[in-house]
């Protein structure tokens, strides 16, 4: 190992066998940190739940959930019918998470915990969009954070763009669904509070939530108190949602005594709830009925030109198609320069600006670049704004395509123009 550079490293293995991480550090070479004791006193529950309402980020909830995408966290100790909820999340995905936190050296009342943690779950699908965005005011206000909506916050916090209707929708149908993840989240989390998660699971088999342990293994950094952490999620153990299908039979007097009908829950396939989204065979429909066979075909060879021609990623949200110039890192979600709307309209996106930032590249260089080819697309056709368009638009204020039509190779040299900007800016900086 090279000494001579003042570098320490961390290693975090994930296997399931969890060894304890090493720490590498200049002159004093490996030394394995040492984890927390049952019974510390370096911290307690309230502790855990302002780390992680501050870090939301480390509860890996797309290691069971892998369409939940990124956590915003709505609440603190938010009072429910049943209690109160430790920490309360919306996801970008349009899932509603809630969390309870447990200290490793508090053993007691372990089916207490679990049965409060599905008592929340039924109480929140009573709740919908609108009682989590007031949750969001509460908890941003008293946080002195910026009092913008909660439509807003997740707009900021998404790694793509926001389509406020369907979020909203999403929301409320999880919600109706019973599609709510809930989380146990400990420094340590006991085997017999595993083997009662499995048992109790059973109890409420007709909400389609989940269930899940997951301990933030906590290890000692060294130094004088209050001393350093290094804190490593794992997921202990999920429990698959349990489905139960309801079905009413009626028979006559004469039958009814001779029916024999067993009662059973099955585990789903594995598939998710619906989430509506389009497909190119939707959207060529949709096209086709708005501008008919002929003009239908030539936005598909225009935007099928521009992912061939450019290496441009078609991506099919739930109103839109959205044509991404790809992270040249291959670590962040694209940066999406068109969308064309199922209602045959297109529309700049304004999310490209933010998503550039997010690769890492300079602020002033991505303003630069899309201010510059948003006024050429403006150029083309004044209904593609200065500063971009949002999903939360109405579709009614987007360009229609039928207007676009004779302007297409124009539209398609200037997205050539700025594809060029982003990669060579992108080559600059890596």
């Amino acid at each position: 190992m090279d000494r001579q550079h003042d570098l320490a490293v961390v290693f975090v293995p994930m296997s399931r066998n969890w060894p304890d991480p090493l720490i590498v550090e200049p002159a004093r070479g490996a030394r394995r940190l040492e984890r927390l004791r049952r019974a510390h006193a370096e911290f307690d529950e309230a502790f855990l739940q302002e780390l992680l309402a501050e870090h939301p980020d480390v509860i890996p909830v797309t290691g069971f959930r892998a369409d939940a995408g990124r956590l915003l966290c709505i609440g603190r100790e938010v009072p429910t019918g049943s209690g109160t909820i430790d920490n309360l999340y919306l996801s970008t995905g349009g899932y509603p998470v809630l969390v309870e936190t447990k200290l490793w050296r508090n053993p007691q009342a372990r089916r207490e915990v679990v049965s409060q943690v599905l008592d929340y779950v039924k109480d929140l699908v009573n709740r919908d969009f609108a009682w989590l965005a007031a949750r969001w005011t509460e908890h941003a206000r008293s946080r002195g954070l910026s009092a913008g909506s909660l439509i807003e916050a997740m707009d900021e916090l998404a790694d793509d763009e926001v389509d406020e209707p369907d979020l909203i929708d999403r929301v409320n149908r999880a919600l109706a669904a019973g599609d709510v993840i809930a989380l146990i989240v400990g420094d340590g989390i006991e085997t017999r509070l595993r083997e009662l998660v499995a048992h109790l699971m059973r109890d409420s088999a007709h909400l389609r939530y989940s269930l899940a342990l997951v301990e933030l293994a906590c290890y000692e950094l060294g130094g004088a108190k209050p001393r350093s952490l290094l804190v490593v999620p794992r997921i202990i153990r999920e429990v698959a949602p349990v489905e139960r299908a309801y079905v009413r039979i009626e028979a006559s007097d004469e039958l009814r005594g001779m029916l024999d009908v067993e009662s059973i829950a099955e585990p789903p396939d594995g598939s998710q709830p619906g989430r509506p989204t389009l497909d190119e065979e939707k959207l060529r429909r949709h096209l086709k009925d708005a501008l008919g066979p002929k003009t239908e075909e030539h936005i598909r060879h225009f935007y099928k030109g521009l992912t061939k021609r450019l290496g441009l990623e078609p991506d099919f949200k739930s109103a839109a198609l959205m044509l991404k110039i790809p992270d040249p890192a291959e670590e962040k979600p694209g940066a999406s320069v068109l969308a064309i709307h199922r209602d045959a309209r297109a529309y700049n996106p304004q999310s490209m600006r933010r998503l550039l930032e997010r690769w890492g590249l300079p602020a002033d260089r991505v303003e630069s670049i899309t201010s510059r080819y948003w006024e050429r697309l403006h150029s083309i056709h004044e209904g593609f704004l200065l500063n971009g368009m949002s999903p939360k638009f109405k579709a009614s204020r987007f360009v229609r395509l039928s207007e676009l039509v004779d302007a297409l190779g124009a539209i398609e040299e200037e997205i050539a123009a700025v594809v060029a900007e982003v990669r060579e800016c992108a080559n600059e900086h890596r």
